[in-house]
């Protein structure tokens, strides 16, 4: 950094800004999906009850790239979790495990499919589940736990799908926030028994809204497919047995995937390598510029794995600081960094999940089996309390921007150079 950088007066107490580039604008979108779009337009093809030719394209392509034997479109990454949790055989009366620390739909499509959400620690220091947690409160009951690989960082799954295998217990993978990224040299999405994944306009790649799932497995693709597919799809497609009597219908919660979101979608995956380099990139130069900055702990990822970008996520180091997590965050805010803390609230207290007459409303709070949604106490979850205190988000673009990378770095080095004045503005009375 620059002597003179260091010299100028923080943009919270009056000073100029540090970062003046823009952020580029996003989603990424070329020609190439305008005309995917209007091709489907012209078609006349904006409904599809079954696998037209936008549809099928999408989900042979999809199938393909990530190596997995199918794939089923879906209206949202919300609606593909809910599909995953039927298909491995989720109902009323069933209990999944997941975390709090998560975006709030990924907890509510477990009730849609029935089942009762057991909020989970996560594993200390982390933002994923703990197997410990899971070996802990899974009952004869649980049919599920959900992994969500948050903020793009894959999360430890060898150890989950350990516990998980001893009892019994599928895992499915929430790849939301993690598109084009792998565990130990495999995408995530494919190593549970079922992926589930966003398309929404903010996600690595987009379809504006829609989602997807991705299985091996023949059976979970055929239940996958019952709770919002249309019953055309599902007359032509329940092959197993079992399945053969929903043929006529299913839930109908029309889970299909909109035609123009499906081409859309198919040229936004040709992208996903490119998009997700330039990200990359960007992270590389940044954290370069940041390596001698002890109170930003960036996370380790494990051998041959790659992470997803979404909100990319960092630890604050507090003994490594004279002032708050919070405090820095608005300074760095302040000066344009664009740097978030923990995300998402903690779901698990909010008023849905903690005041019963609330919840009955739209849930069943107790089913015939016994199994009942328990709220969770504040401090039952101590290792997520202590993460969502230290956690840090950098928004790092899709398209190379080398200028606006030194920027953030350049307006971090600044707000330590100022250090001793952000004690005192933190410690300065306010109205």
């Amino acid at each position: 950094m620059a002597k003179k950088e260091s010299k100028e007066k923080l943009a919270l107490l009056g000073g100029p800004k540090t970062v003046v580039q823009p952020q580029p604008p996003y989603p990424v979108i070329g020609h190439e999906e305008v005309n995917a779009a209007t091709e489907v337009i012209m078609s006349r093809q904006l409904s599809d009850v079954g696998t037209g030719k936008f549809i099928q394209r999408f989900e042979k392509d999809f199938a393909r790239h990530f190596g997995s034997k199918h794939c089923l479109s879906l209206s949202s990454g919300t609606s593909a979790i809910h599909c995953a949790l039927f298909a491995v055989g989720v109902r009323p009366g069933a209990e999944v495990l997941t975390c709090a620390h998560n975006w709030i739909s990924a907890i509510t499509a477990i009730l849609h499919a029935g089942g009762t959400p057991v909020f989970c620690d996560v594993k200390p220091g982390c933002w994923h589940i703990d197997p410990a947690e899971i070996k802990r409160k899974a009952t004869p009951n649980t049919k599920a736990v959900v992994v969500t690989h948050l903020w793009g960082m894959p999360a430890d799954m060898d150890p989950i799908l350990k516990v998980c295998g001893e009892l019994g217990i599928p895992v499915i993978e929430d790849v939301s926030h993690a598109q084009g990224s792998k565990y130990k040299g495999k995408y995530c999405g494919t190593i549970g028994e079922v992926g589930a994944f966003s398309l929404q306009g903010s996600k690595a790649i987009v379809a504006g809204e829609g989602g997807f799932l991705l299985t091996n497995s023949k059976r979970n693709f055929q239940r996958a497919q019952v709770p919002g597919h249309h019953g055309a799809r599902l007359s032509s497609e329940m092959s197993i047995k079992e399945m053969k009597p929903f043929a006529q219908g299913g839930g109908a919660w029309t889970y299909r995937m909109f035609p123009v979101a499906a081409a859309i979608a198919i040229e936004q995956l040709g992208r996903l390598p490119a998009l997700n380099a330039a990200r990359q990139a960007n992270f590389d130069r940044l954290r370069a510029r940041l390596k001698n900055v002890p109170l930003i702990q960036w996370p380790k990822l494990h051998r041959d794995s790659v992470r997803g970008w979404y909100g990319t996520p960092a630890n604050f180091d507090a003994s490594k600081a004279p002032f708050s997590r919070d405090t820095f965050i608005k300074a760095c805010n302040a000066e344009g960094a664009g740097i978030g803390g923990e995300g998402y609230c903690d779901y698990s207290q909010i008023p849905l999940f903690q005041d019963m007459d609330l919840y009955s409303q739209m849930f069943v709070p107790k089913h015939a089996n016994g199994v009942e949604f328990k709220p969770v106490k504040l401090g039952d979850l101590p290792n997520y309390d202590a993460i969502k205190k230290s956690s840090l988000r950098f928004i790092i673009p899709a398209t190379e921007s080398p200028m606006l990378m030194d920027q953030m770095a350049n307006s971090i080095h600044k707000v330590l150079a100022n250090a001793d004045a952000l004690v005192k503005w933190e410690k300065a009375p306010r109205k």
